[in-house]
Formats: C-alpha cells, structure tokens, sequence
C-alpha cells in the first residue's frame, strides 16, 4: 500500500507545479491590471519667477553686474535673470517685504531658493561691488532646495 501512495505523490508533483505557476502567472498578471495608470505628463520643477515679478533677462553674466542692474530697477517687485558659471538664477528683490530671493538652477538639475531678509539695497550695494550676496553686518539667508 505504501508503494502505491508514493507512485500516486509522483504523479501529483509536476501537477502542483503546474498549478502553482500558472496561479502565479494570474496573481502577476491581475497586479498589474490593478495598478493605477503611470502619468504621461513629465513631472518636475520649473524655475521661474515668483508671480507678480518684473524680471529682465540679462543672458550671460556674472553676479556683480546682475546686482548693480537689479540695484537700478525701482519700482516694488524688479527682478533680473541670467546665466553665470553654467547655472540658471533668477534674482528677485521684494521692496515692499524688504527680501531678496535668489533661484538658482544648477546644470544638474538641482534647483536651490535662498531668501535675504532686510537690507535688499545695501545688500545689493554690496553684490555689484564684491560679487556676493553675503554681505557682513547683514543677516545670513535662509534656503531650501525645491522639489516636484
């Protein structure tokens, strides 16, 4: 009798392994007709502009020009963009807040926001003339990268 049950578990194996793929094949197959829909639309950050800016487009140049052009626009919301050492950067002064926000996007891709609080015109003063926004006596920015 023994040898009759373990001729009947040989038969039985290659039908368990039959069955037990074809019921992983239906649980691959019924997972991915599941799935939600992968978006079309490509899916980043943009740099631009904070809404309710006035930014002229400077091409090529360095931070010190930059500066002493955004120095010259009036008005409450100027700001100036260009491209210097490979990386894109807008650079908005906010009078009425008394802020200066630089974005800056890098040739990798990496795009970087850094607001200066108080001071936007001696800061800027300070810019055209050393080529940098961290001005001493002044407070240090704030900055965060930015993310999709």
């Amino acid at each position: 009798m023994v040898s009759v049950v373990t001729g009947m578990n040989r038969k039985l194996i290659p039908i368990v392994f039959v069955v037990a793929a074809v019921g992983l094949v239906w649980a691959v197959i019924a997972g991915l007709e599941t799935r939600p829909a992968a978006r079309n639309e490509a899916t980043a950050v943009i740099l631009r502009a904070p809404d309710g800016f006035d930014v002229d487009d400077l091409g090529e140049v360095g931070l010190a020009f930059a500066a002493s052009e955004l120095a010259l626009r009036k008005g409450t919301h100027p700001g100036v963009e260009f491209v210097d050492g490979g990386d894109r950067i807008i650079l908005v002064a906010d009078r009425e807040l008394d802020l200066l926000t630089e974005l800056r996007a890098s040739a990798t891709g990496t795009i970087v926001e850094r607001t200066w609080p108080g001071s936007v015109d001696e800061r800027l003063a300070w810019a055209s003339a050393n080529g940098s926004l961290e001005a001493p006596g002044l407070a240090p920015a704030t900055g965060k990268n930015l993310y999709h």
